[in-house]
């Protein structure tokens, strides 16, 4: 058995060589995070994250220590040169690994800081690998658990990696042992004897655990639904933040589930009781969006759905379910986002009104020269907005003239009364910056403001044309599907990213070189977007290699970025606003306030937050369509 000591023997190899060798059998998925510069650190944010290639990336970068299926290839054990003397932790922790049977592979950052991997034969479940680590975090007091934690956000440098400080994270051991280490890796046996060994760490973690655990209300009784109101026949609720919480993160409160298996039947009852199908749950574990229920799993190995199915069945009965709502684990054709039918109104249909309740001037023209003008005013924006709108400024604008868009095709008149706060949601952005874009729009010549708006009223704005296009954009070839705002997505892909992606989805360009042009982006930005796009296989390439999009994976990528999260708390930001505005309002007139129907008007509970299974929302939904269906569940 050999021996690796971080302090022995540094490695002559180049850091692209270590990068190369080591960063993918280390890495719990193919994927990495290019670092993200914020407040002198560096964030490695989920938006970042492109395939893992033998290319040494030219930033800072951190491979995901979890994969999909909620296990992980190595123990990653971080020791931070903040928290105390890490060689002297590090000689002991590795003398210690080597006693219980295991061989190791070390690395040292500029900083001081050093890594000790465990690279295991077997992938470890998330449960067992946080628990080892947190056990030796309590050992060893320099080792920070982080990276173990969270199953979608927990990264490490690997060697060969660049640092923040400049440098480059470095074996010290050399590259020939490293490797070798890395392809005979520790069997079931290893892991066992650190669970033996560190088992009272592990027992003072777990009641850790339970002592800190928030109270949570009981258990529903066999038969009571975990979910509230009907369910009507067909209907689908969306789940909890807690039961989203395990089947992402495989956290939960010990004081409600004292063990996995009782948390990982929670999201199935949850999940039976708001009207899912088994196909809706089987595809997110096997497409990774809850490597959480996934990694509750990992224990059956090759029969994880056999056992998933099983339970599910349970799960039908303690719901009181008496129909079962899927098949065998046999008959199920997963993953895959289409095949339920998807019920939803018309995109065309008017919506309740988002941004005030001033009333709409009367129009004399038919619907359908409205959406004429609609369809007009979207082509001219198109093919003119790159040198009339031009660089990073007016990104913003571009979106907010998309939303106005759409809300117009909503309405079916290009009379818009969208208040700046569902516009901000649409946009993603904040109304504070809608505002401003309005007002540069409006001097630009694409809209015009109607009506002030007054009290609990917003503005009215109408879609215009700049007057030296009024005579030609009657020619112009209208757009191809419908108008959207920012879909859900990019509001953590980036603005650019939705510009590429929207060129690509239209068929006005399939190439780098075609995509500059068409969107009026630098070549360096469009190339970044295309390797994000890629990554997340929302682009593909075909046999000739020009660009293919893939709308129909931006729900699926929009639930791994968590991107409701952020929708929910901005609309329940403005609803906040919004009921201070009236109080306000109401102080000052003696007229009862009139009643406030926005559909904005929602603060979601903490414990109820909506998500849907694969056939709702449409992957083609935008943010309107996400802050309408909000208001819808919550209603």
């Amino acid at each position: 058995m050999s021996r690796a000591v971080g302090s022995t023997t540094t490695s002559q190899a180049t850091p692209a060589e270590e990068w190369r060798a080591c960063a993918a059998l280390l890495a719990g998925t193919p994927k990495v995070r290019i670092g993200t510069p914020r407040r002198g650190s560096v964030q490695y944010l989920s938006r970042n994250e492109r395939n893992l290639t033998d290319t040494l990336p030219q930033a800072p970068a951190a491979v995901r220590v979890y994969g999909p299926d909620g296990a992980c290839a190595a123990l990653c054990l971080d020791l931070d040169a903040s928290l105390g003397d890490v060689d002297t932790d590090e000689r002991r922790l590795v003398a210690w690994l080597v006693e219980c049977g295991a061989r190791v592979v070390t690395d040292r950052a500029p900083t001081g800081g050093r890594h000790v991997y465990v690279p295991l034969a077997e992938r470890l479940g998330h449960a067992e690998a946080r628990e080892i680590v947190e056990a030796l975090a309590k050992k060893f007091r320099t080792i920070d658990p982080g990276p173990h934690r969270s199953l979608t956000t927990g990264c490490i440098r690997p060697p060969g990696a660049r640092h923040k400080s400049g440098g480059h994270q470095r074996l010290t051991m050399s590259l020939s042992a490293a490797y070798d280490v890395l392809r005979r890796r520790n069997g079931a046996d290893v892991v066992q004897a650190l669970q033996v060994r560190l088992r009272p760490q592990i027992a003072a973690w777990r009641a850790a655990q339970t002592l800190t655990a928030v109270p949570a209300p009981p258990r529903p009784a066999a038969g009571e639904s975990q979910a509230t109101g009907e369910l009507p026949d067909g209907a689908r609720r969306g789940l909890s933040r807690r039961i989203h919480l395990i089947a992402r993160e495989a956290t939960w409160d010990p004081s409600r589930y004292s063990t996995g298996s009782e948390a990982r039947f929670a999201v199935l009852c949850a999940a039976a009781a708001a009207g899912w199908q088994l196909a809706d749950v089987v595809a997110r574990v096997e497409t990774g969006r809850w490597p959480g229920l996934a990694s509750l799993y990992q224990r059956y190995r090759a029969g994880s759905r056999t056992a998933l199915s099983r339970d599910w069945l349970r799960a039908c009965a303690f719901t009181a379910d008496t129909t079962w709502r899927g098949a065998t684990s046999a008959q199920i054709s997963v993953p895959g986002e289409a095949g339920n039918p998807t019920v939803r109104r018309s995109n065309t249909s008017a919506p309740e009104p988002h941004g005030g309740q001033g009333e709409v001037p009367p129009r004399t023209l038919p619907a359908e020269d409205e959406h004429a003008f609609i369809r007009t005013w979207r082509a001219a924006l198109r093919t003119t907005e790159t040198h009339r709108l031009p660089g990073r400024r007016w990104y913003v604008g571009r979106f907010v003239l998309r939303a106005l868009g759409e809300a117009a095709h909503k309405t079916g008149d290009r009379v818009v009364a969208f208040g700046v706060r569902s516009l901000a949601v649409a946009t993603g952005v904040d109304h504070t910056t809608v505002a401003a874009a309005l007002h540069q729009l409006a001097d630009a010549g694409w809209i015009d403001r109607l009506e002030e708006g007054r009290g609990a009223e917003a503005d009215t704005w109408v879609l215009t044309l700049p007057t030296d296009l009024q005579q030609s954009a009657g020619v112009l070839r209208w757009d191809r599907g419908k108008a959207h705002a920012l879909r859900p997505a990019f509001r953590e892909l980036g603005v650019v990213s939705a510009l590429v992606f929207e060129a690509v989805e239209q068929q006005r360009a399939s190439t780098t070189t075609d995509l500059v042009a068409v969107t009026g982006i630098s070549r360096s930005a469009v190339h970044e977007a295309v390797t994000i796009l890629e990554a997340w296989d929302l682009l593909t390439r075909d046999d000739h290699g020009a660009l293919i999009a893939h709308p129909g994976r931006l729900l699926a990528v929009a639930e791994h970025l968590d991107v409701l999260d952020a929708v929910v708390a901005q609309i329940a930001r403005y609803r906040a606003q919004r009921a201070a505005w009236h109080a306000i309002l109401e102080a000052r007139s003696t007229l009862h306030a009139p009643e406030w129907t926005d559909p904005d008007y929602w603060e979601p509970d903490q414990d109820d937050d909506p998500w849907w299974p694969d056939d709702a929302p449409p992957a083609e939904w935008t943010l309107l369509d996400l802050a309408e269906h909000v208001q819808a569940a919550a209603s």
